[in-house]
């Protein structure tokens, strides 16, 4: 038996995909992104979601550990911001322009894959620097106001409302790194 419909499959973006597979599921919330790609990439996964649906605390059980296999080590977490460190020196240290800014940070504070940094290393190194506030894209685990601030960053979800340009109004370019993940095409899993 098939377990996710075409509709949840062909789904233009993960919001919307998470959206649907919360409705097929029957729940009241929406399960998050991280849940929802891995039922997509994962079969298995998917039957095990359909099979726990009317057992609250067995599915809450499975989502954790979900949600605890998609956090990225704090090493990667490093490796990731020291490439993009790297990056970004490489291409001249160019700030994006201080309107983009402000536009790229509204559309990020009102994004569901915003959200506050988790309890890592790096990243409370990186609130010393950013700020207690700090949040961070549950996309692509970059530090929003860091990313926003870097005029050659792109935000690497499509917005669900035109699918031809990114959740931050620009041009939506693939991200480059997405190993296998059938979300090539519409979310993120790697550095843009």
């Amino acid at each position: 038996m098939k377990y996710l419909t075409r509709d949840i499959l062909k789904a233009p973006d993960l919001s919307t995909a998470s959206e649907l597979l919360r409705k097929h599921l029957g729940l009241e919330t929406a399960l998050s992104p991280s849940v929802t790609r891995r039922a997509l990439e994962d079969p298995v996964f998917a039957k095990a979601l359909y099979a726990t649906r009317k057992l609250p605390g067995v599915m809450k059980k499975l989502t954790a550990s979900a949600e605890q296999a998609a956090r990225p080590s704090s090493m990667a977490v490093t490796a990731k911001a020291a490439a993009g460190v790297l990056k970004w020196g490489m291409e001249g240290l160019e700030h994006a322009k201080p309107w983009d800014i402000t536009r790229r940070l509204g559309a990020c504070r009102s994004c569901p894959f915003e959200a506050p940094t988790p309890d890592m290393l790096v990243y409370r190194g990186a609130k010393v620097v950013v700020g207690k506030d700090a949040k961070i894209c549950t996309s692509c685990h970059c530090l929003t106001n860091t990313k926003a601030a870097m005029a050659r960053e792109r935000c690497p979800e499509k917005d669900p409302n035109d699918p031809r340009v990114s959740r931050w109004g620009e041009p939506w370019e693939p991200p480059k790194v997405l190993p296998g993940s059938p979300w090539a095409q519409g979310g993120a899993a790697g550095p843009t």
